[in-house]
């Protein structure tokens, strides 16, 4: 992508929402993305992902299950985290392509000890006083240096495809890429340079606005689906108590391809000890574990990367024409 092209795609989420504004009238249809992967026009397809496998063994266990059930299509590994290795092993023991989840925080701190995948001395900037990397989106974006970041995601995904692993994907941890101009122009910048596409997780922005702001993407070459949702929200879950907020998810699919993050883990003494929102996961483990939610679905297609991963490719190429009919 050429610099012009670069600098001409909104720059911030906030900012999507002024180019919306602008475009949206334009766009009968959003884009002609799930078409040109072979869909009809008017199907709603979705992609369920379950991130943060890598950060420990029940959560791993708990997304790998789900896979394995067929509940949902793809995860996302974090190639910094303490169970790294093991995932990445189960991911190739079936043959399972996956996606990055891609990580400049560690929201924890002391209670989840990951740091970069390079050493410290390469990428100072990324680590707070304590030798931490920074707790939050918005210490990264006023102390990292773009080409210390640059440098850090690519190595994350260079150790991701020297485990073994197929990368049909790239998503955000605590959605860095929302903080600064800066992270935004990098995040994008990944599939022309990786030829991996990236997940654009733009969940706070009405869903109309988010198809506007994912067509100015696709069009100039940076693949990603048209719609993202995610259901965090720890206050609402109780212990045993059947979460909804599931329930009405089906029915806000827009036509086109739409990706749901979740986030599902298993209840041990040792989760019960380190992950402070298990309560969430366990709960998100359960509603996508249950036939019901498939029911609730009903008439909903689903996919993988697979298929955006080989398009991607064929954009980097030169030869792709289908988005810009």
């Amino acid at each position: 992508m050429e610099e012009s092209e670069m600098t001409s795609l909104p720059r911030l989420p906030l900012r999507l929402l002024t180019l919306a504004a602008a475009i949206a009238a334009q766009l009968a249809n959003a884009s002609p993305l799930s078409e040109c992967l072979g869909f009809k026009p008017g199907d709603k397809v979705l992609v369920v992902n379950a991130d943060d496998v890598g950060m420990h063994p029940d959560l791993d266990r708990a997304a790998f299950a789900l896979i394995d059930s067929g509940r949902i299509q793809s995860l996302s590994l974090m190639p910094p985290t303490p169970n790294f290795a093991q995932a990445a092993q189960m991911a190739k023991s079936r043959k399972l392509p996956v996606g990055v989840h891609l990580t400049l925080t560690n929201e924890w701190q002391a209670a989840q000890p990951w740091g970069t995948v390079l050493p410290k001395a390469e990428v100072p900037s990324l680590y707070n006083p304590q030798g931490r990397l920074w707790a939050t989106t918005e210490e990264v974006a006023r102390h990292a240096k773009p080409e210390e970041a640059r440098k850090e995601l690519l190595a994350q995904i260079a150790k991701a495809r020297a485990a073994g692993l197929t990368l049909t994907h790239l998503d955000a941890h605590m959605v860095f890429w929302a903080a600064s101009p800066d992270l935004f122009k990098l995040y994008v910048s990944l599939p022309g340079e990786t030829g991996i596409p990236v997940v654009m997780q733009g969940s706070g922005m009405p869903v109309a606005d988010q198809l506007a702001a994912t067509h100015d993407l696709q069009v100039n070459g940076v693949l990603t689906p048209d719609a993202f949702f995610m259901r965090y929200d720890p206050p609402q879950r109780r212990p045993g108590q059947r979460y909804a907020g599931y329930d009405d998810l089906f029915a806000q699919l827009p036509a086109g391809i739409s990706h749901l993050a979740i986030h599902p883990g298993t209840d041990t003494p040792s989760a019960r000890a380190a992950i402070a929102d298990l309560t969430l996961r366990l709960s998100d483990f359960a509603v996508w574990n249950d036939a019901a939610t498939a029911k609730l679905g009903k008439g909903t297609l689903h996919t993988d990367y697979r298929a955006l991963l080989a398009m991607q490719a064929r954009i980097n190429a030169g030869d792709e024409r289908c988005l810009k009919r």
